[in-house]
Parts: C-alpha cells; structure tokens; sequence
C-alpha cells in the first residue's frame, strides 16, 4: 500500500491533476465560447492527438528503452533523441502548415478557426521536446523535479488560458496559446535538468535502433486514438462542430475514471511480474479483480444516474444531452481499466503482439461501425461503437490470457457493467427528482461498502495497522 501510494502521488500526481483541471476548466469554456467554439477547439484538440504521434514518431520510447543498458554514452544517445524528435516535428509543422487549407476545410470543417490551427502545429515540436525531457527526468529518477515540472507547466497553461479566453475574450485560438505557453515554460524547467546529456551529436545506429522499437507500437497507438478521438472528427465532419463539442463534454467528463486507470496502472504491471510466479499469485489477482470491478460498477451507477446534474453543474443546459453519451461511456471507460488484469496473459508469455492485435481488431470494427452507422444514427453512434470495440478487445485478450497461463476472469462483471448502464439509460426516460435518485444512490452504496467490508475483512486489516500505528 506504501509502494502504491507512493508512486500514485509522485509519479501520477501531475497527470491526475491535468484531468482534474480540464474537468474544472468545462465552465470556463463553455459559458465563455460558444457551442461552434467548443466543438473547433474539440476537434483541433482530437486532430492534434493523432499528429502529435507523427512528430516524434514515438522516438523517446526507443530511446528510453537503453537508457539504462550498460555500456550506453549517454549524451550521444539522448543527443541523437533530441535532434531526431526536433527535426521530425518540424517537418510535420511545415508540411502540415503548407496543407493547412485542406485540414481545416476538407478534414475537419472549421473554416473559421485557421488562426487556432495554425497555434495548435507550433505545439508539435513544443509538446514533443516537452514530453522527451519529461521522460528523461523521469527515467534519471529525479521523480520531485518530475512532477513539479509537469505541474508548473499545468499552472502556467491554466493561469495563460484563463488569461486570453476570459479576459482578453479572444476565443479558442487563447486555449492553444495556454497550452503553448505551458509547454515551453516546461522545456525550459525540464532542459536545465538534462542539458549535460544534450549535445549537437548525432548517431544514425542509435536513431535505426530507436526506430526498431518505436515503430512497431504506432499501430497499437493509431488504434487508441481512433477509438478516443476519431469520433470527434467524424461528427464534425458528418453532423456539425456543434455537436462534436457536445459529445466531448461527455468525452471529457468520462475521463474521471482515468483518475484510476493511472493510480493503478503505476503498480499493477510490477505486482504481477514481482509475483506471478508465486503461489497466491491467481487468488490474490482475482480478489484484487472483483474489488476493482465492484468499485468501477458502483462509479458507473453513480455517474450514469447522476448525469444530468454533472453536466448542467460543469456546463449549461445546451450540452445537456452530453448526459446521455456520458452514461453510456462508463462501459468503455470502465473495461479500459478491466482490460489491465485481462491481459496479463500476453505479458507474462512475452507475446505482446497480441495486445496489437486485439487492439486493432477492436478499432478496425469501431471504425466500420462509425462510417455505416454515423449518419443514420447520429451522434449516439460513438459511445455505443466505442463500447463494441471495447468488448471485442476484452474478449480476445481474455480468450489469449486464458488460453496461455489458464487464467480465466468472471465474465458477469462486464455483463453487470452492461446491464447497469442500460438501467440507466432507461431511467433517464423518467422524471425521477434529484432527491429520490440520490435516496436510492445512498442505499445501494451503503450495502455495497459494507459487503466489501466483510468480504475483504477490512476489519482485521485496520485492527493490524492500528496494532502498528500504536
């Protein structure tokens, strides 16, 4: 628990405060823009997911990967990484900038916002050195500067969007000079922490080696942004910036159960290859499952139920029917998070690849399911592809993972999962108060907590830890 707390705070501290504060930000915007704005700065944002992995071409993983092999130079191997990741990002910025007229008009249809565009590409080589240097301060366990640079460049990306999009009212072009700012002030904090390694030196065998191990994992990662982000870009284009802007209030609300994904993801990978050799290994895995599972049910109840007023509370009445796609989300959301114990399998045999195929087989059906079902049913279309593509990547590495190591997890948590959600979504139908909902939410969690208070002896665990405080 010491370990788990102690990498949640140091290492997943800036990320869950970046997630927080775009939470928090969701009245700032859109009381302050208006809908059209809202949706541009959406799809700007979902375009720049996908470039952004196209500017460095995911370098700093292969340069990572030796940073710590004996025998490295260093300073020649991070030098190389630096020079690489600069140049590629300028290419894209110029290539990119030249095209520009086709991406706003044919892509993503926002004629009006080149001025946001055209902020957001001089964010590729600042967001990628940004995130080079971040991960190398990471990687020289300098965990504190870690996060007081990512959270400084927080501050500073907040304190400058606040600045132009509240005060000066000059629109979304304001949210992209926040991030612009933030990322160089974070640059320059982070550079100063790794300028002895950075030289002009340049090894094109350690480029082809970082390449080597890069490269294969930009489909895996094409494959997640089109499951998160795709779907903006196609309401965009096939609906309206409008409602793009809608269904990302419920994108945006749904990241709340990111909060988790990366407490847990800092300790779950190193518990299991610490321990599944162990004897206890598959017992303690699958207490640790089902609590995990209780716990995403009960969120996802909560959250769907409680939909309506999460939206009108951190937007207006406009994007109300963000509640309707954000009930509908905790399924993906919940089974990303689901998806760490299912697929285990994989990385206790080394096959990872199946990782990539599962992924891609999940996302090639998101995909076809967008283009033939998008315009005839609308908006509603995204989450509930979202969650088939989810489903189908579950299933087949839970299929891959009990198949190699004979583990096999309970299925009637994903079935619970899919029943709550469409409880929900019913209810939503009814005019059910504020107070009778929250009645009942009070109920259900009260006889929950205490079920899992006895299942887990909770009781025995405090009495233990009480006998060593005292």
């Amino acid at each position: 628990m010491i370990k788990f707390l102690k990498q949640f705070f140091i290492y997943g501290l800036a990320s869950i405060l970046g997630k927080i504060a775009a939470v928090f930000l969701l009245p700032l915007y859109t009381n302050v823009l208006t809908k059209e704005e809202y949706g541009a700065m959406a799809l700007i944002t979902a375009a720049k997911g996908i470039i952004d992995l196209f500017s460095n071409l995911n370098i700093h993983s292969g340069i990572a990967r030796d940073y710590h092999e004996r025998g490295v130079n260093r300073t020649k191997l991070v030098s190389t990484g630096f020079i690489s990741i600069l140049l590629c990002s300028i290419v894209v910025f110029f290539i990119l900038l030249i095209s520009r007229d086709f991406w706003i008009g044919s892509v993503l249809n926002i004629q009006d916002y080149e001025k946001a565009f055209i902020i957001m590409l001089f964010t590729l080589p600042a967001g990628s050195l940004f995130s080079y240097f971040g991960i190398l301060t990471r990687y020289k366990n300098r965990a504190v500067a870690f996060s007081i640079g990512n959270i400084v460049q927080l501050f500073v990306q907040i304190s400058l969007t606040i600045y132009f999009v509240l005060v000066l009212r000059i629109g979304v072009v304001g949210v992209f000079y926040g991030i612009l700012g933030g990322e160089i002030i974070g640059i320059v904090f982070f550079y100063f922490i790794n300028k002895e390694n950075i030289r002009i030196t340049f090894d094109k065998n350690i480029l082809k080696r970082a390449l080597m191990f890069s490269l294969p994992t930009l489909p895996a990662i094409v494959a997640v942004w089109i499951d998160s982000s795709l779907g903006q870009v196609l309401i965009g284009k096939f609906i309206s910036v409008e409602e793009a802007g809608v269904y990302s209030i419920a994108l945006r609300l749904s990241s709340v159960f990111l909060l988790f994904q990366i407490a847990f993801n800092n300790v779950w990978k190193p518990f299991v290859y610490e321990n599944y050799k162990k004897e206890n290994f598959k017992k303690d895995t699958m207490r640790i499952f089902k609590l995990s599972a209780l716990m995403l049910l009960l969120i996802s109840l909560n959250l769907s139920m409680l939909s309506d007023y999460i939206v009108l509370l951190l937007s207006n009445i406009t994007y109300l029917q963000a509640s309707k796609y954000l009930i509908i989300l905790c399924i993906p959301m919940s089974l990303a998070i689901l998806q760490l114990f299912v697929e285990i399998g994989p990385g206790i045999v080394r096959k990872t690849k199946y990782l990539s195929y599962s992924n891609i087989t999940g996302s090639a059906f998101n995909l076809i399911f967008l283009f033939i079902f998008l315009p005839k049913l609308g908006v509603i279309t995204v989450p509930i592809s979202l969650s088939v593509s989810k489903l189908i990547n579950y299933a087949i590495i839970s299929y891959f993972t009990n198949k190699q190591i004979d583990f096999a997890f309970p299925k009637k948590y994903v079935l619970f999962l899919i029943i709550i959600v469409a409880i929900s979504f019913t209810f939503k139908t009814y005019d059910i108060s504020l107070t009778n909902t929250i009645i009942l939410l009070f109920v259900i969690n009260l006889f929950t907590v205490i079920y899992l208070y006895r299942y887990y002896n909770l009781s025995v665990v405090l009495k233990k830890y009480i006998g060593k405080k005292s």
